[in-house]
């Protein structure tokens, strides 16, 4: 590792080299023993590093400039292009690139979110990543980092740590690091609620009839820049995907090749499966209207009007919130409208289907899972249904 202070700041850049520790002296003279026998290239190729900084020095001295760390960095790395930075960060973005070519959307911003609070952390802490030094100490103290000053949840704090999981499981299959202590880091996963339309629900979203009243609603209320034709398709691509299961990256990417006759055959962007969805009518019928060609909106946009026709659907029923910080239980109480999101269809269909009976295998062979772990919520809640349905029955 090269290390350059000056004024009392640092900066590190890995080498890319490694040598066992009995051959590495303190020497200032130096750094590597007799013993160990390269034929002198490694000392040569740290010398000339070392050279190399010195020299900038001098340059900077010898034109009366003012040198910073940053500028040492900077003029550093430019001449190294020959020797690309493998410190800590700088492969995190290396390995975010790399999961572009085959990883989600989704997943990629997910790598990006978890590498912002990791510089966050370093900023805060003024901590500098070493992977020797990722290890349960700085586990610990990302984590309560984490919760007490980003105030996330558990769940979002696992997310993070799973990433950093991941990224350290690559950079030792690339031979970028040997420390696992890593391996002992735990993933906080709970429970949370499913939010999903129920039967009536749905069918007033799906027959709610966009009206000038209704634009003008929603444009007062949740102050949107939209159109009547806009309201319209984004409810119907919201309806397609309770009555089809398909996650919106997918229903984005299809075009009329993936229609065939009754049924859609697609392969998942996430987890790249063929799928067969037979069509019911109600898929078929929107298809019809857009001539087996859905119109495209943006996740985010989509979900802005999603909560608009929500409220004006009146699917305005409370939900119960819990959410744990630490040991710390937050509950809240808010309408499902304002809980709607594209990811709200794909679980309508996993519960409604459950709830007319379809069997979950069935279901799974439809929306493409593969964990029956995940199942288990939605079962739980069908199960609450029915014996909410027979006790109101026999009142």
């Amino acid at each position: 590792m090269l290390q350059c202070v000056h004024n009392g700041q640092r900066f590190r850049w890995y080498t890319g080299e490694k040598i066992d520790p009995v051959f590495w002296s303190k020497s200032k003279k130096s750094p590597i023993k007799p013993a160990y026998n390269d034929d002198g290239t490694l000392l040569t190729f740290l010398m000339n590093l070392e050279a190399k900084i010195l020299n900038i020095v001098r340059d900077y001295k010898g034109t009366n400039r003012n040198l910073s760390i940053d500028m040492l960095k900077t003029k550093f790395l430019e001449e190294s292009v020959d020797n690309p930075d493998k410190s800590f960060l700088a492969l995190f973005n290396q390995f975010i690139n790399s999961s572009e070519i085959n990883r989600t959307k989704g997943t990629t911003k997910n790598y990006k979110n978890s590498l912002f609070y990791l510089k966050e952390f370093q900023t805060d802490k003024n901590f500098d990543y070493q992977f020797d030094e990722i290890n349960m100490a700085f586990y610990d103290q990302f984590v309560d980092y984490l919760i007490t000053k980003k105030k996330l949840s558990n769940n979002t704090v696992g997310r993070i740590i799973k990433v950093l999981k991941t990224f350290l499981n690559w950079s030792i299959e690339n031979k970028y690091n040997n420390n696992l202590d890593y391996k002992k880091f735990k993933v906080a996963r709970e429970e949370i609620e499913i939010i999903y339309l129920t039967d009536s629900e749905l069918k007033s979203l799906f027959n709610l009839e966009i009206t000038d009243a209704v634009l003008t609603q929603v444009k007062e209320e949740f102050k949107l820049t939209i159109t009547k034709q806009f309201l319209e398709r984004a409810r119907d691509l919201f309806c397609f995907g309770c009555y089809t299961g398909l996650r919106f990256s997918d229903i984005s990417s299809m075009d009329k090749n993936n229609i065939k006759e009754d049924e859609i055959q697609i392969r998942t962007q996430k987890t790249k499966d063929m799928l067969s969805i037979p069509l019911i009518p109600q898929a078929a019928c929107i298809l019809k209207k857009y001539n087996n060609s859905l119109p495209v909106i943006s996740n985010q946009k989509l979900n802005q009007a999603l909560k608009a026709l929500g409220k004006v659907a009146k699917i305005k029923q409370e939900v119960a919130i819990q959410r744990y910080r630490g040991a710390n239980r937050l509950d809240s109480k808010l309408p499902k409208y304002s809980l709607i999101t594209t990811h709200t269809a794909r679980r309508t269909f996993i519960t409604l289907s459950l709830e007319k009976g379809i069997r979950p295998e069935v279901v799974m062979s439809i929306t493409g899972h593969k964990d029956y772990r995940t199942f288990k919520a939605y079962i739980k809640i069908t199960d609450n249904v029915k014996r909410e349905s027979l006790l109101n029955a026999w009142k």
